[in-house]
């Protein structure tokens, strides 16, 4: 242990050769590392050694990463936690994230810059959080130093208040930085169930951000935005059971056998995420959102008002962008047509006030001109600044930078190297006036 270096991360898998890769990887960190070769051998290592950051395997023998990285979230909740698994563990990475509290997803094989990075933010939240304890403590010192001011010292006080508050400001800002960290993760965690689907699946993003903006329209609060948001990204986590034939039909074509099958995805969706009380609203949206508004929807028959309001909503965006991309129906439908089926269909399949208001946004989400303000760009053309208009993905649909996001120089670099790995181009597409829409 190098006693110059103020922070240490624990790194556990079951492969000796992994552990050695990763040795040579940090040999030169500025950071402690320590290694385990079990689950039993890092909980050992935490009871003697102070630890800020653990990178753990999934798959081990006896104890497996979701058991080991709760047991640790338990003892030592101050460390943060990160996953690194295949492709194939969705399930055990829903564990992982509901019982051990992980902070970020990494699939193996891992890229180094990208490892690297992630622990590197990792420690620096770690930091902001001693930092936040250490300012609140001396926040609170300072205001009962305060109290002891006479009236002369004023002014004094007025300015150390102000300085107080800029204190706030910084932690607010580190907080809205976890924030924007979870909501990635389900963005990311969104693409891992549509790569399941290939072809055959809703655009869950448009999705989101038409729900939003119909959700904001009519003032619900924040936080019940943010679960319809989430459901929408989420909605075919039950499918990931399907057949691939039922997935490939549209709905409207499947018999009676089939159909049957295909109505159990809304409540295997919400059993999946009730357990994660964070997620508990948006389990409840999915488990739901195949109702009808006259009642003859699956799973359960819910009515009118029954139904979540989130669900209601989730409906209509889900059928209004499915219809134009040819899911629902045998054949694509315009966006006009699909409106108007959906008028139709109002008081029927569909919550008649939703309706009305998706009717003030209708024309911003014309599948075949969403991305009119566009273009498509080479990634040796990429600058810093510039602003990703689509989702940026890899060749297994895997989530690499979600739009609107302003590219880096280190960003760039990374495409690069993603590139050069896969042997192929990223399709990579900027607003052409740099802007986010």
């Amino acid at each position: 242990m190098d006693l110059e270096k103020s922070e240490s991360v624990l790194f556990v898998d079951d492969e000796p050769a992994i552990l050695s890769s990763l040795k040579r990887l940090f040999r030169k960190s500025n950071f402690n590392c320590y290694f385990a070769e079990s689950g039993e051998e890092g909980l050992t290592l935490l009871e003697t050694q102070p630890v800020d950051l653990i990178v753990s395997d999934m798959r081990m023998p006896k104890m497996n990463g979701a058991e080991f990285l709760a047991i640790a979230r338990s003892k030592w909740p101050d460390t943060v936690r990160i996953l690194l698994t295949g492709h194939s563990d969705i399930s055990a990475t829903i564990d992982a994230l509901n019982k051990g509290g992980i902070y970020r997803y990494i699939s193996k094989p891992w890229n180094d810059q990208e490892l690297q990075e992630a622990i590197d933010q990792s420690l620096r939240l770690r930091r902001l959080e001693r930092e936040r304890v250490e300012l609140l403590e001396l926040t609170q010192t300072q205001n009962e130093k305060l109290q002891s001011f006479n009236a002369e010292l004023e002014e004094r006080v007025k300015a150390r208040t102000q300085e107080i508050q800029q204190t706030a400001d910084m932690l607010d800002l580190a907080y809205e930085e976890l924030k924007q960290s979870y909501d990635m993760f389900i963005r990311v965690f969104s693409t891992i169930v549509s790569s399941r689907f290939n072809t055959h699946r809703i655009n869950s993003s448009m999705m989101a951000d038409l729900a939003k903006k119909i959700s904001e329209k009519v003032n619900l609060s924040e936080d019940e935005v943010t679960h319809i948001y989430y459901a929408c990204l989420l909605h075919e986590l039950g499918k990931l059971g399907l057949p691939d034939n039922i997935l490939a039909a549209p709905e409207v074509t499947l018999d009676n056998e089939s159909l049957e099958i295909y109505r159990q995805y809304p409540a295997l969706g919400e059993m999946i995420l009730m357990s994660i009380d964070k997620l508990a609203l948006t389990a409840k949206i999915i488990g739901t959102h195949m109702e009808c508004y006259d009642g003859t929807g699956f799973p359960t028959g819910l009515k009118g008002s029954a139904i979540p309001r989130g669900a209601r909503i989730l409906r209509v965006v889900r059928d209004f962008v499915g219809l134009q991309m040819g899911v629902i129906d045998r054949d694509p439908m315009s966006n006009d047509a699909a409106y108007s089926y959906i008028k139709s269909n109002a008081g029927r399949l569909y919550d008649p006030g939703v309706v009305k208001v998706l009717g003030l946004f209708q024309k911003e989400f014309v599948i075949s001109s969403v991305n009119a303000d566009e273009m498509k760009i080479d990634v040796m053309a990429l600058k810093p600044g510039m602003r990703i208009s689509r989702d940026v993905t890899n060749v297994n649909g895997i989530l690499l930078i979600s739009k609107d996001f302003p590219l880096t120089e280190t960003i760039i670099e990374r495409f690069m190297s993603i590139e050069r790995l896969e042997h192929r181009k990223l399709n990579v597409y900027i607003y052409l006036d740099g802007e986010t829409k």
